[in-house]
């Protein structure tokens, strides 16, 4: 790595990556140090809908921070909308205009969908009634939103990294940031080395440092993804969305052998319940309402809520504009990841967009300080619960049966914490492998628990692969990188 750059950006989802093309295109020269490949995490894995109709989301903004916000988060929507399929079309990507479709099949659900309603005229999004032959069953009550858009979100991925390099920024992936330093200028520490920076931009979906005290504000939610195959089948051709509990999402796709159904929804806070209980309701529904056989693929994804519920995108307090953050998009990033582009790139230039003000007017409120101190001691109790549980249940919690007889070995497919509440140790069998790893989390020291559908180890707040690497996790902490890759320009 160059010991110094002008802007550096940490994370290479699409929130990085926007970010970095508008910096360049300003005139700037950002260096975007990823910690795998561009992509990898949750960019990666999202149903990719770039639509201004998000489910409940407007009438949570205009209940937390009032009509101003909401139509300042609308307009930051739609910039970053147009701007996304702009460098799509540019690049010669592909994707299909769709409407999107907010719905409900419960009572409660249309109440929801009629509050959504208002909230959307009201911002100045012309919804209107669901077509009765858009879904393939009745609802209770639905809108639609025209001429919106559906992507493959690497395809995006890609179409931004060569708009990066033609426009001189630079990518390299393999690398992890492991710390920033306290004060200006930015000493940036990764495990290539050192690099110093004017503006530091920590686009890593949640911020790995903690001193922005999001972890007091922000919620993990996780999702799930099916794919089915699609052809002969009645399925919507718009873009589909219940705001039910639990909340359903459909959309079509391009296999390698046809079109696909993506099927998503049963989200639930990170850590918590069964997640292949999760995803054996998601298939029941999927192939009760659309006739599909089974899935082949699934795959699952999280993002994460602010008790203001409105994205968190600008400067650090106390870094006078040098440490700079993108959080709390409650998945719906695709729009919000090219938004903040825009913006974290005006607060570097000194150009912010007009809308900027009233997107960070709304200060949290009582309710949202009780939303913190609920989500912080919920941490608090699942840390003491489980090294109570280690202390009192022999030294190991979860699993099942073990394997040959011994006790410290499980059989395939289970995974155990033993070793008491000092020093956990996370144990599983996997792929006919048993790996032993620590089950204390590097962020804030969380005991971790095995989640068997996705062959990982978690906590509300950050999950782990079985050899240590992990999917989802706050910290920086000690995972070991892939083999540093530099893009060519």
């Amino acid at each position: 790595l160059e010991p110094r750059c002008d802007v550096l950006v940490v994370g290479a989802g699409l929130t990085g990556l926007c970010t970095a093309v508008l910096l360049a295109r300003a005139g700037r020269v950002p260096l975007v140090l990823e910690a795998k490949r561009a992509g990898s995490g949750t960019t990666g894995h999202s149903s990719a809908k770039v639509s201004l109709l998000q489910g409940s989301m407007l009438q949570r903004l205009r209940r937390h921070a009032g009509a101003e916000t909401v139509a300042a988060y609308v307009e930051a929507n739609r910039l970053g909308q147009h701007w996304l399929l702009g460098v799509l079309d540019a690049r010669g990507v592909s994707y299909e205009r769709r409407p999107a479709i907010t719905y409900a099949v419960t009572a409660a659900g249309a109440r929801a969908v009629a509050t959504e309603r208002a909230a959307s005229l009201e911002a100045g999004l012309e919804v209107t009634p669901v077509p009765a032959d858009a879904l393939p069953f009745a609802v209770e009550n639905g809108i639609a939103l025209a001429d919106q858009a559906q992507i493959d979100p690497l395809a995006g991925v890609e179409a931004l990294t060569r708009e990066l390099l033609d426009a001189g920024g630079r990518l390299v992936e393999g690398v992890r940031v492991n710390g920033v330093s306290m004060t200006a200028p930015w000493t940036v520490t990764t495990t290539a080395g050192e690099v110093i920076a004017e503006h530091v931009v920590l686009a890593t979906q949640v911020p790995i440092l903690d001193r922005t005290l999001h972890v007091a504000r922000l919620t993990a939610n996780r999702s799930y993804v099916l794919a089915y195959a699609a052809d002969g089948k009645a399925v919507p051709t718009a873009m589909a969305l219940s705001l039910d509990d639990p909340a359903r999402s459909a959309r079509t796709a391009h296999g390698l052998d046809g079109g696909v159904l993506l099927v998503g929804g049963n989200g639930h806070p990170v850590g918590r319940g069964s997640a292949a209980e999760h995803v054996r309701e998601l298939d029941a529904w999927a192939r009760e309402t659309f006739e599909v056989g089974a899935p082949q693929w699934s795959w699952s994804a999280q993002d994460y809520r602010l008790t203001t519920q409105v994205p968190s995108i600008g400067p650090i307090p106390g870094t006078k504009g040098g440490l700079l953050v993108a959080t709390g998009c409650d998945k719906w990033g695709m729009a919000n990841a090219a938004a903040a582009g825009h913006i974290l790139t005006g607060d570097i230039t000194g150009n912010p967009p007009s809308f900027v003000p009233a997107l960070r007017s709304g200060l949290p409120g009582v309710a949202d300080v009780v939303d913190s101190a609920i989500t912080i001691a919920g941490i608090g109790m699942s840390w003491v619960g489980a090294r109570a549980a280690l202390a009192v249940g022999g030294g190991r919690v979860g699993g099942g049966k073990v394997a040959g007889g011994n006790p410290q070995t499980p059989a395939h497919g289970k995974g155990h914490v033993e070793g008491g509440p000092v020093h956990p140790v996370g144990v599983a069998t996997v792929d006919g492998k048993t790996c032993r790893v620590s089950a204390v989390c590097p962020h804030l020291g969380g005991i971790l628990a095995w989640e068997r559908r996705r062959d990982v180890v978690g906590l509300p707040f950050a999950r782990f692969a079985i050899r240590g690497r992990w999917p989802s996790c706050r910290g920086s902490g000690d995972q070991r990188p892939d083999r540093p890759r530099r893009l060519p320009r």
